[in-house]
């Protein structure tokens, strides 16, 4: 009886996790397509982190693609055991679930011009993706397919937007604008953060998934930059450090890729994705 008793426990817990998961997705999505990606942005988001809108929106929309693919995998996953399945939930769940809630109220008081808010909202969330990855590490999952489906989604883009967003959301609160010498200055400073921070990462735990991902951002930071002021080192930092990015990250799967070719074997295809 008494074990009848924790498997129904352990049961509606497993439940909870996956409604709280879901819940979680469906207030990003709205947050994401209903506040940001249809807001209107002026001249108070305009900034020398200001990206292009058409790249956020396609970063946005793949993040979240591969999110559902992230539930589908954890919900429905019939190569995998159920207590795996339960593993991921209850490891991954919890700052998933997190990010997502974040990321609604993110998108809410940022297009409301309430900076401040915003950016608690963003260190908040900043620090439950360092839990996530540095507590539980998600990178050190074996299984390539297994990393792009956990790791990549729930982990690696996110904090690659979080840590973007952190910049933008502040310089829109200390109302650093194009025409401010000063402000303009200190961006092409702070900049730099979006080339040292992923290297880091790359190095010290072959993560290419925050190097990537910062390309991608890099890119659109650099095509809004130009745009709007072709005289300026903005742009010309932020296509640098795009293009370093991208090919560091790329060095990084070529080789990751040899080695697992090489050293995979059956127990690492058993062994659970999470301990």
């Amino acid at each position: 009886m008494p074990s009848q008793i924790l498997s129904q426990t352990e049961g509606r817990q497993y439940t909870a996790a996956k409604s709280t998961v879901v819940i979680s997705y469906v207030l990003s999505v709205i947050g994401v397509f209903y506040y940001f990606a249809l807001g209107h942005f002026g001249k108070s988001y305009f900034t020398p982190f200001t990206a292009s809108q058409i790249i956020i929106v396609l970063y946005c929309i793949v993040t979240l693609l591969l999110q559902l693919l992230f539930i589908v995998q954890s919900f429905f996953n019939t190569n995998v055991s159920s207590s795996n399945q339960a593993n991921i939930l209850a490891v991954v769940g919890p700052h998933f679930s997190i990010n997502n809630i974040l990321n609604f109220f993110w998108c809410y008081f940022f297009i409301r011009r309430n900076f401040l808010v915003a950016e608690i909202i963003l260190l908040v969330n900043l620090i439950n993706l360092l839990s996530l990855y540095f507590t539980h590490k998600t990178v050190s999952i074996k299984s390539a397919s297994d990393w792009l489906v956990v790791h990549f989604p729930t982990c690696g883009l996110p904090l690659s937007w979080t840590l973007y967003a952190i910049f933008w959301n502040g310089a829109c609160l200390f109302h650093s604008h194009y025409e401010s010498l000063l402000p303009r200055l200190i961006a092409n400073v702070l900049i730099w953060e979006f080339l040292v921070t992923p290297l880091a990462l790359l190095i010290l735990y072959k993560d290419w998934s925050v190097s990537l991902s910062t390309s991608f951002l890099m890119l659109g930071l650099g095509l809004k930059q130009f745009f709007n002021k072709a005289i300026a080192l903005q742009w010309i930092f932020a296509f640098v450090i795009s293009g370093i990015d991208f090919l560091a990250s790329i060095l990084c799967i070529v080789r990751s890729s040899l080695a697992n070719r090489n050293t995979q074997t059956n127990s690492d295809e058993e062994a659970p994705l999470l301990s």
